[in-house]
């Protein structure tokens, strides 16, 4: 096979609840994330030179974009033509051109999704399986989000507890558009948490209740939303609070941010709130790096 082609779509989080501090240092959490229709592409073909070579291109190309093995989408490549080694396959070098579509910073998990894409890409370029236990393996190491884009693949949503890499797919809405809304601004992770107050996990801890977000229209899903990385977000990047003023109640900050994201009921909805949101943002000097109305992945 000469090349491969996949695509590796953004999320949105419906809700995401912090339950507490770990003695690990993470935060355990309850979070429902949902593939939204806005994808980096991931182009693999196979080399005679070892190693991974990548090449980057796209709209939302940043300076902070990783070349290295830092970047997710290598790291994963690197691990899994290791894993493939160590059964016995023959493996080539991989060139992989990576064109960013999502942009980075945003809480819309575009790194972890192009590590869990680059492996699926991997295996059907080479025409080899690993192991699921293995690829979950690679993925829980590489990030806390990434087993929910290899999980959630076929469904597009799942519910993800632990530190976000216990994964249950779900059956995902199939009407639904969202507006999303990603502030000329870099939301770091760390930074946010590092903003949040909360206490020590507790096992005995209450679970809160999950919706089934398959049975519910838009507004009845709108009505049932929650991020408690909001607050803290908005205290450990104040500027996003002018966004947050800015936008209807009905947007909600995905992830650890920058992204503010609407559920809409359909196409027309979607392209009605995005134009108020448009003309909000001219009137009062915003400009967003991304701003669009975008289907379910």
């Amino acid at each position: 096979m000469k090349e491969v082609r996949v695509l590796a779509p953004a999320k949105v989080n419906l809700d995401l609840a912090v339950l507490g501090r770990r003695e690990d240092g993470f935060h355990e959490l309850r979070t429902t994330m949902l593939l939204v229709g806005l994808a980096d592409e991931l182009r693999l073909k196979p080399t005679k030179v070892a190693g991974v070579h990548l090449k980057l291109g796209g709209p939302a190309l940043g300076e902070d974009m990783p070349r290295d093995s830092s970047n997710l989408a290598v790291a994963a490549l690197e691990q899994g033509l290791a894993a493939l080694k160590q059964v016995g396959e023959e493996v080539p070098g991989i060139e992989l051109e990576l064109i960013k579509r999502i942009p980075s910073g945003a809480g819309l998990g575009g790194g972890s999704s192009d590590a869990a894409a680059a492996l699926h890409g991997l295996q059907e370029l080479l025409g080899a399986q690993i192991a699921p236990g293995v690829v979950q393996s690679i993925l829980a190491g590489l990030g806390s989000d990434c087993v929910y884009f290899q999980a959630a693949r076929s469904t597009g949503l799942g519910r993800c507890s632990g530190r976000g890499e216990l994964v249950e797919p779900l059956e995902a809405p199939k009407a639904w558009w969202v507006v999303l809304v990603t502030p000329d601004v870099f939301a770091s992770t760390p930074r946010v948490f590092m903003a949040l107050d909360a206490p020590p996990f507790k096992k005995s801890a209450v679970l809160p209740e999950d919706p089934d977000w398959s049975q519910l229209s838009a507004e009845d899903a709108r009505a049932l939303q929650h991020n408690d990385l909001q607050g803290a977000a908005l205290r450990a990047i104040p500027e996003l609070r002018a966004w947050r003023e800015l936008l209807d109640r009905d947007f909600v900050l995905s992830g650890s941010g920058a992204s503010f994201y609407s559920l809409c009921a359909d196409q027309d909805e979607a392209e009605n709130l995005l134009e108020t949101v448009r003309g909000a943002c001219e009137r009062g000097g915003h400009h967003p790096r991304f701003l669009e109305a975008l289907p379910l992945a």
